[in-house]
């Protein structure tokens, strides 16, 4: 079975393909050059790894597989996911959602938003703010009942992890945790499940060779979900 992508990103944020480029700490610039012709190309120290990525993202693009959706604010993300998942939902158990990080845990709602720009004659500003809304249950009881759910869990404090891991799994009835630290978080990981826990780890070479930890996670997690279906949704992850 493949996989079409539907990636959701707060705009200006890290994209797929292009990341590797528009958050790099060059200048876009530098990866380019002047020839002696007048015409521009890739500097050919980038060129090799520039042309990878070029074209696995061209494969996305002529196969239709790959579709960006931007959103600004909190809520505009709420309303697309709800959105989203309920045309995706027609696809039932063959549907992965990965919710690779919170967007925000507080927000101010628009109606306690000031209209005018805040004075600072007054001094020190203390602000109030919302908790965001807890969306994960109504996903997976409501929105997309059938889906195959990933969420994450980040903390700083390693004896919270696993438990709160579990404890999500159990509040909200989805199928994987994927536990990471706030240190480590890009060396290893930990997929939590009802029955398990299985860690995923860059090896000091793979660090080496800037291999990203995200290379072994999706593979993991295409196993599994494969697993589940085959069960019936009844697999022991």
């Amino acid at each position: 079975m493949g996989y079409a992508v539907i990636f959701m990103h707060r705009q200006f944020s890290l994209q797929p393909y292009s990341r590797h480029y528009t958050h790099s700490t060059n200048c876009f610039l530098d990866f380019m050059e002047l020839k002696s012709d007048g015409s521009i190309g890739v500097n050919s120290k980038y060129a090799p790894k520039m042309k990878s990525v070029l074209e696995k993202y061209q494969e996305f693009k002529k196969n239709e597989t790959l579709l960006l959706l931007t959103f600004v604010t909190v809520t505009d993300y709420l309303f697309l996911l709800r959105s989203v998942t309920k045309i995706m939902s027609v696809l039932k158990e063959n549907a992965m959602y990965y919710l690779a990080a919170a967007v925000s845990d507080f927000f101010i709602p628009a109606q306690k938003m000031s209209q005018h720009k805040i004075q600072s004659e007054g001094g020190g500003l203390t602000l109030m703010m919302d908790q965001v809304p807890k969306f994960l249950k109504p996903m997976v009881t409501n929105w997309v009942p059938d889906g195959f759910i990933v969420s994450f869990k980040l903390e700083t404090d390693p004896a919270l992890l696993v438990d709160k891991s579990r404890l999500a799994l159990m509040r909200y009835g989805h199928q994987i945790v994927i536990a990471n630290l706030l240190t480590t978080r890009k060396r290893e990981v930990v997929l939590i499940t009802r029955g398990s826990e299985f860690p995923i780890k860059l090896t000091e070479d793979e660090i080496a060779e800037d291999k990203e930890i995200e290379s072994k996670i999706i593979p993991e997690l295409v196993k599994r979900h494969h697993e589940w279906i085959r069960d019936a949704g009844h697999a022991d992850l």
